[in-house]
């Protein structure tokens, strides 16, 4: 994520730049392995949350932040100005979510993934898709495609 009035899109465009990334998570691995991959030159700024990310890059304290796709999404759309940001479409890892199941519960968890499942098959996930993350990313990522595929399976 930066900010639209100087907005990074790609690995490349970081050359140089200061990138805010919440310290002990995957993403600063992933990222440190994408700039190498790209050959391109960032400072990892590291921070202790993605509140105090999205306050240094606000600042002009760093020239972007990092950070799961869906967590930068929310971060943006509960922020005063949503129009601030801007969120970089290409993606340089994929790390998936899942649902919270309660333990032994296998009832629910068949349920949760008969209709999940069903979802995936169908034409309904691509709204779904466009209501969330439409504004953010103009085409499914492929990963997620191939995500949507296998989950998709029948039982």
């Amino acid at each position: 994520m930066s900010l639209a009035s100087s907005p990074v899109d790609n690995i490349s465009e970081l050359q140089g730049k200061k990138v805010a990334v919440v310290k002990d998570t995957t993403t600063i691995v992933a990222l440190e392995n994408a700039l190498k991959d790209a050959l391109t030159e960032a400072k990892i700024v590291p921070v202790s949350s993605a509140t105090e990310g999205m306050k240094a890059l606000q600042e002009g304290k760093v020239d972007a932040f990092s950070s799961d796709q869906v967590v930068l999404i929310g971060l943006v759309l509960g922020s005063e100005d949503p129009k601030t940001f801007a969120i970089a479409s290409q993606l340089f890892s994929f790390e998936p979510f899942a649902l919270a199941v309660r333990r032994n519960d296998a009832d629910f968890r068949l349920v949760a993934d008969r209709v999940l499942s069903h979802l995936y098959r169908s034409a309904q996930i691509g709204p779904i898709y466009g209501k969330w993350f439409g504004r953010f990313s103009n085409e499914v990522p492929t990963a997620l495609q191939a995500v949507y595929a296998i989950n998709g399976t029948p039982e």
